[in-house]
């Protein structure tokens, strides 16, 4: 790997780091957000007519599922620019790099939300669970002991109230009627209907998922090829240095301040000028042999082979005093 390599990668590194534990921080909160929200909906599914108990569940869901959406599609927006900077060290498709990025996420992401469908309708799941209950008295106090082992739950059943016929709320499609279940009763599904219900969530969840990630390559392909190729290419050469380019800045600054005073400065009274600032040559000019130990500018001048040089390397300095 050169030392070109090197620097982009030691740069890459720390970038996928620093974005990974961004979104970490991000989903941390949300995830503390959305249990409560989860309860919040228990308890207002469980005073709802079994009719309007989907009501406050999907009010709810709905803006935590986009928020998730969002959280993760500003991450894969992170990793498509990191790998449109640094293609060499990442892939040839950018896309299928960012989503490798997340693919774990990904996966736990959908699994929280099926967790959450859980203790909306329950009140607990695995990570949130019901240790008892106290009476309320005004002005009084209460303790309710925490067990060291809680029990497995056992495996969920959906209610009947939330298997809606709905592409766009649950991602399940047409039935034949006689597989539809009793959608208005709180009785529990069986399993298969249940799993239909889960695997629906995520369905919707991963197309809203690909909806938003499909915005942020379109919107960051289109920057990226807003940028100029030859400023790119121009920007990667400028950090080549080559031997001796700290000396010819020292030189291009010295025929920029002549310039600057007198810009009609040609030909030996310029050459006169550099001496009398005591200007080194090019480093090239010296290793050569051409411009021998002691020479001045002036009596380079006079040198055929140096005299262009000259010209060329004043062309230059006034160039990149302009630009």
């Amino acid at each position: 790997m050169s030392s070109a390599d090197s620097a982009e990668d030691s740069a890459l590194r720390p970038a996928i780091i620093a974005v990974g534990n961004l979104l970490q921080q991000e989903l941390t909160q949300f995830e503390e957000r959305g249990w409560t929200e989860g309860l919040c909906a228990y308890a207002e599914i469980e005073v709802a007519p079994v009719a309007k108990k989907t009501v406050p569940f999907y009010r709810h869901l709905v803006p935590l599922r986009q928020r998730l959406v969002g959280l993760l599609a500003t991450s894969y927006r992170q990793y498509f620019k990191l790998t449109l900077a640094h293609p060499n060290q990442t892939s040839s498709d950018p896309h299928a790099w960012a989503c490798s990025q997340l693919q774990h996420v990904m996966n736990v992401a959908v699994e929280w939300i099926q967790r959450w469908y859980i203790l909306a309708c329950d009140g607990e799941n695995e990570s949130v669970r019901h240790v008892g209950s106290v009476d309320f008295v005004p002005g009084g106090t209460a303790s309710v002991p925490i067990p060291a082992t809680v029990p497995p739950l056992p495996r969920w059943q959906a209610p009947g109230w939330l298997f809606q016929i709905s592409l766009a709320l649950v991602g399940v499609g047409p039935l034949k009627q006689q597989n539809i279940p009793n959608t208005d009763s709180e009785e529990k599904l069986g399993e298969a209907h249940t799993r239909l219900l889960l695997k629906g969530a995520r369905r919707v969840f991963l197309w809203e998922l690909g909806s938003a990630f499909e915005t942020a390559r379109n919107e960051e392909t289109a920057a990226a090829g807003g940028i100029r190729v030859e400023a790119m290419i121009g920007q990667k050469r400028r950090t080549i240095k080559r031997k001796g380019w700290e000396q010819r800045l020292k030189l291009y600054k010295a025929i920029q301040t002549i310039l600057s005073a007198n810009p009609a400065l040609e030909a030996i009274e310029f050459c006169a000028e550099l001496d009398r600032r005591h200007a080194q040559p090019l480093f090239d000019w010296a290793k050569s042999g051409e411009w021998r130990s002691g020479l001045t500018w002036k009596e380079a001048w006079g040198n055929p082979s140096l005299r262009p040089k000259i010209r060329r390397v004043r062309q230059e300095a006034q160039k990149t005093m302009l630009d």
